[in-house]
């Protein structure tokens, strides 16, 4: 199978038929994240049917209906069963393990191994549909540049990527110093998002700026790299590897703790991640009077309808009716 993924569900299928399918569903997935989304999805699923004494592939319509009462179930803190417990996953956690489930049915139905998906139809829960988190300010975004500029050019690099550019996290642990395009008047970056689509994203000034000063004079491989923090045998460092989300993650919170972003203050948020930094790039944009198809184009949201979101985030508290009346 192409691609790595984090959990196996070939290893739970019942027989090998069915492990082929496994296998055959998710090299058919163009995305890497998909992949493993998927996979990590039905591996919770197979261990829960396979629990009931059922084979997959005799599902029925109940089943898919039990399983996403059983994915909701209030829960208590061992995960046993509990009526004033938390549910065991998320609404929109549930939305998307119930959308693995269903993708992989309908795979086996037009693949005619079965009559018919036993999961169409099923309704998830109702997902609020708001972007996550808020926006930083834009003085925000100047202290966590400042510190990611003295920390060095690639970390101030990532966060222009991130803040700057709007990228998502996985395409910038997937720039290669191949993807930079010189066109007039600067460069750009091709970048595979979501659907495997490849685009070319034209970089920012400062960012074209601190993106050059890291690559410096290599011609390829990955424009950031790290060490993987492990000690070759004796005591040389290791070779430098490609940063991950995990990596950026970390690199992310330590630039914000330092910056004074993160607390408890009138200026300061929980946490600084990848999304809130692309969340912060939609909204400046839209501050800034860049009609809404520009700002859409530019995050390549595949609809006009996820861009609405952000702007009426955006807007909700400043243009609220209620600060019309001024008595």
């Amino acid at each position: 199978m192409s691609g790595v993924v984090a959990a196996n569900p070939v290893a739970l299928a019942p027989d090998a038929e069915f492990a082929d399918l496994l296998d055959d569903f998710l090299a058919s997935q163009l995305s890497p994240r998909t992949r493993e989304s998927y996979a990590g999805d039905l591996v919770i699923f197979l261990r829960w049917i396979g629990a009931r004494g059922k084979h997959p592939r005799d599902a029925a319509r109940p089943d898919i209906d039990r399983y996403r009462n059983w994915l909701a179930e209030p829960v208590d803190a061992q995960g046993a069963p509990a009526t004033n417990g938390r549910p065991r996953y998320a609404p929109a956690t549930v939305a998307r393990k119930l959308s693995a489930v269903r993708a992989f049915y309908n795979y086996l139905s037009e693949r005619r191994v079965i009559p018919g998906s036993p999961a169409a139809g099923v309704k998830g829960p109702r997902v609020r549909r708001d972007p996550r988190g808020r926006a930083i300010s834009d003085e925000q975004v100047r202290r966590l540049l400042a510190t990611a500029t003295e920390r060095g050019p690639q970390e101030e690099a990532i966060v222009c990527l991130l803040v700057l550019n709007g990228l998502r996290v996985s395409e910038v642990c997937a720039a290669d110093i191949e993807h930079l395009r010189r066109e007039v008047g600067g460069h750009s970056l091709v970048v595979r998002g979501k659907g495997g689509k490849e685009v070319e994203v034209a970089l920012n000034e400062r960012t074209e700026r601190a993106v050059l000063a890291t690559v410096g004079t290599r011609s390829s491989g990955p424009i950031f790299r790290r060490q993987d923090g492990r000690r070759l045998r004796g005591g040389s460092p290791a070779p430098l590897v490609p940063f991950n989300r995990q990596a950026i993650y970390r690199l992310l919170g330590g630039l914000a703790e330092h910056a004074g972003l993160v607390g408890d203050g009138d200026d300061q948020v929980e946490g600084v991640g990848p999304h809130k930094l692309r969340h912060t790039f939609v909204t400046m944009l839209l501050d800034r009077g860049v009609p809404l198809v520009v700002v859409q184009d530019a995050a390549r949201h595949s609809s006009s309808d996820t861009t609405r979101l952000y702007d009426r985030a955006r807007a909700q508290f400043r243009e609220h009716p209620t600060h019309r009346l001024d008595f």
